[in-house]
């Protein structure tokens, strides 16, 4: 049974889940995007703090290292959401899988992109995973027990596409504006939903 974290670190750590990817989200944007990234970006890598540390790192690969970070932020929301996704049963237990895969899956991603590198064709995988990710959220809607999942969170689990969806539209790159939106979604579930270390909540309810 997952009873860590408590609901407040729960809470604390999805969302520092996404404030990790929306500091590294304006460095991909420099990245990836360059001359062409959004103004908001540009406004914010012109902070002190950006400027020197894009000074100190410009002769390290930064498409690797802002993307590969990424990665802290799949095992922060993997470790946030243990309790809450253990209550859904085995295809909460799955979601969890997959949000634990996103850790080592980015960081595979990151570095296979060099067209020379051995696994390049793996390059942009996390994305793929995301799309996973999002659409096992409907599967968790039609599936997770009624006596044990109100329906307003099965309701916000089966939005987890759309949200994905939306945050990348509107931060402009994935997996890091992509998780940005689902930290929200997952701190708001941290916070409200029903978890496994309830009173009400028992061994046969775990083996479900």
């Amino acid at each position: 049974m997952r009873n860590l974290p408590s609901r407040t670190w729960s809470v604390a750590l999805a969302l520092l889940a996404g404030l990790w990817s929306l500091v590294l989200l304006p460095l991909m944007h420099l990245e990836f995007s360059g001359s062409g990234m959004p103004g908001w970006a540009t406004d914010v890598l012109d902070l002190a703090p950006y400027d020197a540390l894009v000074t100190a790192t410009a002769d390290l690969d930064g498409y690797f290292l802002y993307g590969s970070l990424a990665a802290v932020s799949f095992a922060l929301l993997w470790f946030a959401t243990g309790p809450v996704l253990a209550r859904l049963g085995w295809s909460g237990r799955v979601l969890g899988a997959l949000l634990l895969a996103g850790a080592p899956v980015t960081v595979l991603s990151y570095v296979s992109w060099p067209e020379d590198a051995p696994l390049h064709p793996i390059w942009g995988a996390e994305g793929l995973l995301l799309i996973v990710i999002g659409a096992w959220g409907f599967i968790i809607a039609a599936v997770a027990p009624r006596e044990r999942v109100p329906l307003w969170e099965r309701l916000v689990v089966g939005l987890t596409l759309v949200v994905a969806a939306l945050a990348t539209v509107l931060l402009g790159y994935w997996p890091h504006g992509t998780l940005v939106g689902l930290s929200v979604e997952f701190a708001a579930l941290a916070a409200w939903a029903p978890r496994a270390d309830a009173p009400d909540f028992d061994d046969a309810d775990r083996a479900g």
